[in-house]
């Protein structure tokens, strides 16, 4: 999992919006249940609780990435871990983007202390929304169903599991304090509702999943606002009908590809080509459409722009018919690929005009269909 801050949003005076994600430093394996039976003496909201966490625990995971990191030195290696949520018979997994983005491999972990190797199916960074699925499936699998968060109310309780610091399995709850949607839209067409809470959410909870009191999934963890940097009461949550439309978006042109557009000034620059515009590729996840399709991203870091990147990737000019020629230019192509299951791509590499095409098709399907 990314321990990288998570898009800051500037929302009050000089407050930060952190991802709530955690690097592997030999954390400690917790697992409170080991050994324990619900007392007897319980009663009331302590009974409620206890049991609906021993019921809902089996479709919780702690995920760990590995990916290559840009030092000094090189390319080195880096493990981070996160949380998330099985959802269906398949095997697949709610979390959040941030958590295995640019992740070279993906283990989830489940409560009984078994590891499995998993694939990234989609990521809408922007809603910090990813899908995974174990490589290996297996149907008696537990998962969690998955509630409606427009049936929600300020005042109820919301119960969070994940991982703070690496502390598996932990357990925190709290209550429902408002609801924001940030006036953004996501893969152009649906808008994004995110969930206020005070359930305790920390480095680590992030992808992990916010259950009503009825067992039922309404959001996933995906970051705090913080002046000291731990949690302070302000915990977002992407609701899980955001989730779910993305799930269910059969449109879907998810290549797997982060990068970023350069004007024709830059690209004169670095590459001494005279283009208009192009996507430079900074990470292609493994696995992806784009990675099956041989594209590379960047190989050492650079500053652009004020901004670093990864330099030495390949630079998209063409989507199918449309020249990658300003920023317009590239989201009108996306709009116009939003019916192909094979995308010609044109790009250079090294300063030789290339050609390949990338297969959507997998990733254009509805995972809410039984």
């Amino acid at each position: 999992m990314s321990n990288r801050i998570v898009n800051v949003m500037v929302i009050i005076g000089a407050l930060m919006l952190l991802s709530c994600s955690v690097p592997v430093i030999g954390a400690e394996e917790r697992d409170g249940t080991k050994g324990r039976r619900m007392p007897d003496y319980l009663s009331g909201d302590e009974a409620r609780s206890a049991a609906l966490y021993r019921d809902v625990l089996p479709t919780v995971v702690t995920i760990f990435t590995e990916r290559k990191v840009i030092q000094k030195e090189g390319q080195v290696p880096q493990g981070s871990l996160g949380s998330g949520v099985i959802v269906s018979a398949e095997n697949h997994v709610l979390t959040a983007a941030h958590v295995v983005q640019g992740a070279d491999v993906i283990r989830v972990k489940t409560s009984d202390g078994k590891q499995r190797q998993a694939k990234l199916l989609f990521s809408e960074v922007s809603a910090d929304i990813a899908l995974l699925q174990f490589v290996t499936i297996e149907p008696e699998r537990p998962y969690a169903n998955m509630g409606d968060s427009d049936q929600l109310a300020v005042g109820q309780r919301a119960f969070a599991i994940g991982s703070p610091y690496g502390l598996e399995n932990s357990f925190s709850v709290g209550y429902i304090s408002g609801f924001h949607e940030f006036n953004r839209l996501y893969d152009g067409t649906i808008k994004a509702e995110f969930i206020q809470t005070d359930a305790a959410i920390n480095t680590g909870n992030s992808g992990g999943p916010i259950f009503n009191s009825r067992s039922e999934v309404i959001g996933i963890a995906s970051s705090i606002i913080t002046q000291s940097g731990g949690f302070q009461g302000l915990g977002l949550v992407v609701a899980i009908n955001t989730a779910k439309q993305l799930m269910a978006l059969e449109d879907r042109v998810w290549m797997g590809i982060e990068g970023i557009f350069l004007i024709r000034e830059v690209i004169a620059t670095i590459m001494n080509h005279d283009l208009e515009g192009g996507l430079l590729i900074e990470r292609v996840a493994k696995g992806s459409p784009a990675d099956k399709a041989g594209l590379r991203g960047g190989s050492f870091s650079g500053r652009l722009m004020d901004r670093e990147f990864l330099l030495g990737g390949d630079l998209i000019i063409q989507f199918n018919t449309h020249e990658i020629c300003h920023m317009e230019c590239l989201l009108e192509a996306k709009k116009n690929l939003s019916g192909l299951d094979k995308i010609p791509v044109t790009y250079l590499r090294e300063g030789i005009e290339m050609t390949t095409v990338i297969d959507v098709s997998q990733s254009r399907k509805n995972y809410l269909k039984k």
